[in-house]
């Protein structure tokens, strides 16, 4: 029988502790539905003091599924578009088996550390917004070295988004296809992701109930947030957001004691 890593914890919750959880989802699904934002960017340091970075990797990961869903099947050809991005998906499975292997051998500490400094690459990441074109030649192999790398950070802190986010733009994918293209990718990692925690009997049933669940409030925030795109200037609470999740991602470094 697999071993139950999250709803053990989650069972002797108190009630506060439940309302900062959900209250943490709802932030991270209101964050996503203005500036299309990862959950876990959000959500992962949020819940560093209650949750295990392991315990936050598997309870974000069907929430990830579900937001990304609608814009995965948006517009059809969507078998085409998987051979497209083939070799960043090849990448990223192997990634993913590396990263969540690495975090299950890891000390708690140790791992909130590791998940810390992927955080601040990532929001250095997306506040840099690094452009660059990519020869087709090169699309390629350059996919699955990037897959790999963003599987291991998705392995680590349920982050793969970052660098995705600029080989999707490398490769010439804008507006729609962008979308579609980086909602596939997200929603076969997280399907890796889960199998990778449960082929190591470190997830249960009761565990991915849990994490079913708390896609409710994600997708509640998702839904309500919609209104408010084109109220607040994206640009400017996207920087903002991004500048909480370096100062968040800095002080897990600094609390984990690895550095």
């Amino acid at each position: 029988m697999p071993h139950s890593l999250l709803w053990p914890t989650l069972h002797a919750f108190s009630g506060r502790e439940w309302l900062i959880v959900v209250a943490v989802l709802l932030a991270g699904g209101l964050v996503k539905g203005v500036v299309s934002i990862g959950v876990p960017l959000v959500a992962v340091p949020l819940l560093a003091g209650i949750l295990t970075v392991k315990q936050a990797v598997l309870l974000l990961s069907l929430p990830i599924v579900i937001g990304n869903i609608p814009q995965a099947l948006e517009g059809g050809h969507t078998w085409a578009t998987i051979k497209r991005i083939a070799a960043p998906m090849a990448g990223m499975v192997l990634g993913i088996v590396v990263g969540v292997r690495t975090l299950l051998a890891l000390s708690p500490k140790t791992a909130a550390g590791s998940a810390g400094i992927v955080l601040v690459l990532a929001a250095i990441l997306l506040l840099a917004a690094p452009r660059f074109t990519l020869p087709k030649r090169l699309a390629s192999p350059i996919g699955v070295v990037l897959g790999f790398i963003s599987g291991v950070m998705e392995g680590i802190a349920a982050i793969p988004g970052p660098l995705l986010a600029t080989y999707l733009l490398a490769t010439g994918a804008t507006g729609k296809r962008f979308t579609k293209e980086i909602g596939l990718i997200l929603i076969v990692s997280v399907v890796a992701l889960i199998a990778a925690f449960a082929q190591g009997r470190h997830a249960s049933v009761s565990d991915l109930v849990a994490s079913v669940l708390a896609a409710v409030p994600v997708v509640i925030g998702i839904v309500v947030a919609r209104p408010l795109r084109d109220a607040l200037p994206p640009r400017a609470f996207r920087i903002v957001v991004l500048v909480f999740v370096l100062l968040a991602g800095l002080n897990m470094i600094r609390k984990s004691g690895i550095l």
